[in-house]
């Protein structure tokens, strides 16, 4: 996996989700070469991804759509889309939350964002600084075994989507990401906005959407005013 290796999940034993004979994610596919089953993964998952673009995913905003959002992403790949994972994970140095504290933990946040009426009615300043909250809190909990990242993102831009923002990941390069996540961990002091969440988290994936998450809105990531009927 090259300079990235550090940043893949890790588990403390060898994973009830691989195959018995090699360190890969058991798929539908029955993919065993763990660079063949990413290529494949990424190459499903992105037409996933542009299919929500049009379609997105209708529900409550709560558990439930959050997992039916990563069942449409995997489900074609792994049997346990869409499912709480049952084993812990890290990344880094950075644990998520225990299995026994997932579905607690997302039914608090959850409960929270309701009724807060789904940030509704909020002002830029405060609408932004609340999706940031939610997004930081679903990546600290992290309830999938494969696929996090992917599923939180689609989440929070269709709750965007819900208040008249369009956020486009796909203005952001792969590169300008992996800028933003070294200056993150390594230049703190630069952020933007510093969420007392995210210097709790500490947590690359989040601290890189973070640094450029107001960077960009005024380079088109986020176009205000947009309004759609749900």
């Amino acid at each position: 996996m090259g300079e990235f290796s550090k940043y893949e999940i890790y588990v403390d034993a060898w994973s009830l989700y691989y195959y018995k004979d090699v360190p890969v994610l058991r798929n539908k596919m029955h993919i065993k070469d763990e660079k063949l089953l990413k290529m494949a993964e990424e190459e499903i998952t992105f037409k996933k991804a542009y299919e929500l673009t049009h379609q997105p995913i209708t529900g409550r905003f709560g558990i439930t759509h959050l997992f039916r959002i990563h069942k449409f992403m995997f489900g074609d790949i792994y049997s346990f889309a869409g499912r709480i994972r049952y084993e812990n994970i890290s990344k880094g140095q950075t644990k998520f939350y225990p299995v026994q504290s997932i579905d607690r933990e997302l039914k608090t946040l959850f409960n929270k964002l309701k009724a807060g009426n789904f940030l509704v009615g909020l002002d830029e300043e405060m609408f932004f600084e609340k999706l940031t909250y939610y997004m930081a809190e679903l990546n600290i909990i992290h309830p999938f075994r494969e696929g996090n990242g992917r599923t939180i993102r689609e989440f929070i831009r269709e709750l965007a989507l819900k208040n008249g923002y369009a956020i486009h990941w796909d203005k952001v390069s792969k590169q300008e990401l992996l800028d933003a996540s070294i200056a993150s961990v390594f230049e703190p002091e630069h952020l933007q906005y510093q969420h007392p969440v995210l210097l709790r988290l500490n947590l690359l994936q989040f601290l890189l959407f973070l640094q450029f998450f107001l960077r960009y809105i005024n380079y088109g990531v986020f176009l205000n005013n947009t309004r759609y009927h749900w």
